[in-house]
């Protein structure tokens, strides 16, 4: 018996010793079993609103959408004695760090409903540490929009595949006048069409992302599969009559 107890000792130093060299490794991108990391996946995992008078704050404080996301990333650190978790929802105070100085995210984590809603969060206030006292506006919150992925975030969903060119995009390429490797570099520099867009549709999101070509704008739309990234709608500044192929 006391053979087995110091066999079971050494076991659990030796499991300690590891975790911690792991951590130490390469920090919390391998611990996602941190309650930290935990909250921030749920988070990140949601659709994510904000309301107005927030991105008012969030405007005057030099504070954007990617901001917002990056506390959800390695970097960001939740504040459970600062949290609340007894009640619904539950709130999650998580702070980060933009040119050396600390700003809060307040999260509202809306939980999924079976058979009713996935589910969603919130950004209920954006603060630094020492909020500058002209930071005040008189917009309602009542008016909520989804918050932009980063474009990054976006550029890497899309890359993550090869790309193709469905038939009707093709199509409209014609129309258009505009080269597939125009089409193929487009997504380098068009922004996200929040409104238009579907990252949350299951099995395969839609992105549809707004820029221009030669001087004229245009909207591509982005169908994201196991293997492929498709391409499968280009729409211009006149309509292109090209029919679903």
């Amino acid at each position: 018996m006391d053979k087995f107890k110091t066999r079971i000792r050494y076991y659990l130093i030796g499991m300690s010793i590891g975790l911690i060299f792991v951590y130490f490794m390469f920090g919390n991108r391998s611990c996602s079993w941190l309650p930290g990391n935990r909250v921030k996946n749920m988070i990140g995992e949601k659709e994510i609103i904000v309301g107005d008078s927030v991105l008012a704050i969030m405007n005057c404080m030099s504070l954007s959408n990617d901001d917002v996301y990056a506390v959800l990333k390695s970097s960001g650190n939740v504040e459970f004695s600062k949290s609340i978790t007894n009640e619904r929802p539950k709130i999650y105070h998580i702070e980060g760090e933009k040119e050396g100085k600390i700003y809060i995210v307040k999260f509202a984590l809306y939980e999924r409903i079976p058979m009713v809603d996935e589910g969603y969060a919130e950004v209920l206030s954006v603060d630094y540490e020492k909020r500058p006292s002209e930071c005040v506006t008189s917009v309602s919150n009542e008016n909520k929009s989804v918050l932009p992925l980063p474009n990054d975030d976006v550029m890497a969903i899309l890359e993550s595949n090869e790309f193709r060119i469905l038939e009707r995009a093709t199509c409209e390429m014609e129309v258009y006048g505009i080269s597939e490797e125009d089409v193929l570099a487009f997504h380098k520099s068009a922004k996200i069409d929040i409104q238009d867009s579907q990252p949350r549709l299951s099995p395969n999101p839609i992105y549809v992302l707004n820029g221009t070509i030669d001087n004229n704008t245009y909207a591509i739309e982005y169908i994201v599969g196991e293997l492929k990234t498709r391409i499968s709608r280009i729409t211009g500044e006149k309509p292109s009559n090209c029919m679903d192929l």
